[in-house]
C-alpha cells in the first residue's frame, strides 16, 4: 500500500466522521490554520520551529521508522505489551496520552522505552503526561482541529518557553494542501499515529499495534466523555480495518 492510499483511506474517515458528529470542516481549517500561524510566529524565538526545520523533522522521523521494527501506542496498552516491544527491540511513536504508561516501569526500564521514543502524536489533551515527553525533546506530532484550539495553544505556548523545546511536526484533518502542515488521514490519536507511520512509509503491516482497543476507554485516555470517546473508537477502528485490509497478504 503506498503512502497515498494509506493517507486516502485516512482521509476518507475523516469526513465520514465530521458528517456523523456534524462538525465543520470550516473549524478544522481555522484551528490549522491559527495553529500554524502561531507556530510560524515563535520560530524565531525556537529554530527548530522554522518550516524548514519541521521538513528536516519529517525527513529525521522517516528515517528512524525505516530503520527497524515499530511500534504504535495506543491508550488500552499495559506493561505486558510494552517489555515485550522493547525486548523485540521496537521503536515506539505514542499516541497522546498513551506516554504515561512509562511511568509505571521501574527508572532502568524507563530510560530505555524513552530512549526508544520516537515521537508523540498528539492533540494536545493527554495531560498530565505529554508534559513528560515534552521535557525529554521528544518530538511533538501536534494535530490542529476544531474543537481543541485552546489545548494546542496552551501545549506550544508552555513548551517554546522551555529551556529545549522539543521539535515539532504540525498535522490538520482538512482536504485542504497546508504548506508546512501534514494530513497523514486518521482521526483519533491513536489511529492518526498508525496512519502517520504508514504514510511515511513503513507498511502498515509491519507495525505493531500496542493497545489498541476499540471496545474500552484506554486508561491513558485524555479527559473525554466516556460515551462519546466509545463512538470516536468506533471510526479509529474501522480506519485499521481498512488499512489492513489493503494491505498486501
Amino acid at each position: 500500500m503506498s503512502p497515498h492510499e494509506v493517507r486516502s483511506i485516512g482521509m476518507r474517515v475523516q469526513d465520514r466522521v465530521r458528517a456523523q458528529f456534524s462538525w465543520p470542516l470550516e473549524s478544522d481549517r481555522e484551528s490549522a490554520m491559527m495553529l500554524l500561524q502561531s507556530v510560524n510566529s515563535l520560530s524565531s524565538k525556537v529554530p527548530d520551529w522554522t518550516e524548514e526545520e519541521r521538513e528536516n523533522s519529517i525527513t529525521s522521523l522517516q528515517e528512524r521508522l525505516l530503520n527497524g521494527p515499530i511500534a504504535a501506542v495506543g491508550a488500552a496498552v499495559n506493561s505486558d505489551e510494552i517489555l515485550s516491544a522493547l525486548n523485540s527491540d521496537h521503536r515506539f511513536i505514542f499516541a497522546d496520552g498513551s506516554i504515561g504508561i512509562i511511568q509505571e516501569f521501574e527508572n532502568e526500564i524507563r530510560e530505555k522505552i524513552w530512549s526508544k521514543t520516537l515521537a508523540l502524536v498528539t492533540d494536545a489533551d493527554g495531560h498530565p503526561y505529554i508534559s513528560q515527553a515534552a521535557e525529554r525533546k521528544i518530538m511533538h506530532i501536534l494535530h490542529a482541529h476544531g474543537d481543541n484550539e485552546e489545548d494546542w495553544a496552551k501545549l506550544v505556548k508552555e513548551i517554546s518557553e522551555m529551556k529545549a523545546p522539543p521539535r515539532l511536526i504540525l498535522t490538520h484533518q482538512t482536504p485542504d494542501r497546508i504548506e508546512g502542515m501534514l494530513n497523514p488521514g486518521g482521526f483519533t490519536d491513536g489511529d492518526r499515529t498508525i496512519c502517520l507511520i504508514g504514510f511515511l512509509g513503513v507498511p502498515i503491516p509491519q507495525i505493531s499495534l500496542l493497545g489498541y482497543r476499540s471496545d474500552i476507554v484506554g486508561q491513558w485516555s485524555g479527559a473525554t466523555d466516556p460515551e462519546r470517546k466509545l463512538r470516536k473508537l468506533i471510526f479509529m477502528q474501522e480506519v485499521i480495518d481498512r488499512l489492513l485490509e489493503g494491505a498486501p497478504k
